[in-house]
């Protein structure tokens, strides 16, 4: 499971907005010992917020963890990648079978165009659907100091 820090930002009846920071430390599974989702020119990403419902009782200023289920984010980038271009790949077939390079060329395009709107509707599934991010109660352990 994939965890990260957040803070409450906003409570609003059972759901809550929260927010991750724009650089998150190294998990330690890759090489890169310095910070994870740096953009393409070594930038910092700003920070990000997520709506998500408020099952554990969280309040504005309350730290939590976000948990990614276990593959989630394999499964969310195959999809992205893959399907996209198997789609065009076999639009792009059945243009060139039906009529040659012109209908190859918009069986291409509508072919990425499917893969985009199944993107879209798998995307709206799982916002419904709350499971491929939950809320968790960021433990603390906390020592008290003995006066002698």
């Amino acid at each position: 499971m994939s965890q990260c820090d957040a803070v409450v930002v906003e409570a609003s009846g059972n759901e809550v907005w929260v927010e991750v920071p724009g650089r998150a430390p190294a998990c330690g599974s890759c090489k890169n010992t310095d910070a994870c989702q740096d953009s393409l020119l070594g930038l910092s990403a700003g920070p990000r917020r997520y709506r998500l419902e408020n099952r554990i009782g969280a309040r504005i200023g309350d730290r939590v963890q976000l948990t990614v289920a276990d593959g989630t984010l394999w499964r969310a980038s195959l999809a992205s990648y893959v399907l996209p271009v198997l789609l065009a790949i076999a639009g792009a077939v059945v243009g060139q079978t039906a009529g040659g390079d012109a209908w190859a060329a918009m069986g291409t395009l509508a072919g990425l165009g499917c893969g985009l709107v199944l993107l879209r509707f798998k995307e709206l599934r799982a916002r419904r659907q709350d499971s491929f991010l939950s809320l968790d109660v960021q433990t603390q352990e906390v020592r008290f100091k003995e006066s002698s």
